[in-house]
């Protein structure tokens, strides 16, 4: 989660999560009639079906260019926080008759832009201690590798249960201006500043996804974050449940929970989360000749000259047929 996606969530999750709760409690019935939701690839080694294209709210856009590679922004902090992620699905196979699936994500981003942003927001508590520190440039890279792993593999009668997903990674900065320690003092956000100062990120995590019944689903993680070696740390967790709403969209809600070393204190932080989205496979979107919200396009009658000239010849060769048949 990134520093300009927290802000959002402070200032709106309280007034939407309600109501997007309600939704997901309502949404999976249309859609368990057809059997069992997928689940969600955020987090584990898969990526999106090949050409389909998932449009998200308070989470990243995520875009299947083959069936191994996939592409993701998120949809609102890219205009403020410039940045671009890759997964790409490596290896497959197996140990002790368990199959096992090996990919790795890399990203790049500039954060300068969503900084300046949150000088300028009222929730001073994100401000930067001192205030007057100015604004740092940095070219930030994250990578890291995921296992997934189902317990209850995917069938003709399932979609799978009990995804497992393990990943270790790092998050470094070229940094362009010098400070001596992060900015903001909050949980989270103190360890998103931390990439900013000499030294790196590392983290670790793992995941757990799978079905409540065929109308929802569930999710949780744990993850690990150290500034360094073990100078300071973070351990933070997202507990929550999803639900669809026909084929095309989808819907989540649930808490994320953060706690937080730091010089001299610690902070503990909970705080809603909520979002939903939209798929569009580019494919059957095509094949069927629907529109973006699978409705069907219009017939457009064809009036050109050309069409015109070829159904009168058409029409002059029935007829000259149908003479030389009498």
């Amino acid at each position: 989660m990134n520093l300009i996606q927290i802000n959002i969530f402070v200032s709106n999750m309280k007034k939407l999560f309600p109501i997007i709760l309600i939704l997901i409690l309502t949404s999976g019935l249309k859609h368990s009639v057809f059997g069992q939701n997928p689940l969600n690839t955020d987090g584990t080694a898969f990526t999106v079906p090949i050409k389909t294209l998932e449009l998200s709210l308070f989470r990243p856009a995520k875009f299947g260019l083959t069936e191994k590679d996939e592409l993701s922004a998120h949809p609102l902090a890219f205009f403020v926080m410039p940045h671009i992620f890759y997964k790409r699905q490596w290896l497959r196979f197996e140990l002790f008759n368990q199959r096992f699936l090996v990919s790795s994500r890399h990203g790049i981003y500039y954060p300068k832009f969503a900084l300046n942003l949150n000088q300028r927001l009222p929730f001073g508590f994100t401000h930067f201690q001192p205030e007057a520190t100015n604004v740092p440039g940095a070219l930030a890279f994250q990578s890291e590798v995921l296992v997934s792993h189902y317990l209850h593999e995917p069938d003709h009668c399932s979609a799978g249960d009990y995804l497992i997903t393990a990943r270790l990674g790092f998050k470094y900065a070229l940094k362009f201006s010098q400070i001596d320690e992060p900015l903001i003092n909050q949980s989270i956000l103190y360890r998103e500043t931390a990439v900013l100062i000499p030294g790196f990120i590392w983290y670790v995590g793992a995941d757990l996804d799978g079905h409540l019944n065929y109308t929802y689903n569930y999710f949780a993680d744990l993850d690990y974050y150290a500034y360094g070696f073990v100078n300071n740390y973070s351990l933070e967790s997202k507990l929550g449940i999803s639900g669809y709403y026909g084929k095309h969209f989808s819907g989540f809600a649930g808490l994320k929970l953060a706690f937080s070393t730091m010089p001299g204190h610690n902070r503990f932080l909970v705080m809603p989360i909520a979002g939903f989205s939209y798929f569009i496979d580019m494919r059957k979107r095509k094949k069927n000749g629907t529109d973006l919200f699978g409705r069907k396009k219009p017939f457009k009658h064809d009036n050109s000259l050309e069409r015109d000239d070829k159904y009168y010849e058409d029409s002059e060769k029935r007829k000259n047929l149908a003479d030389t048949i009498q």
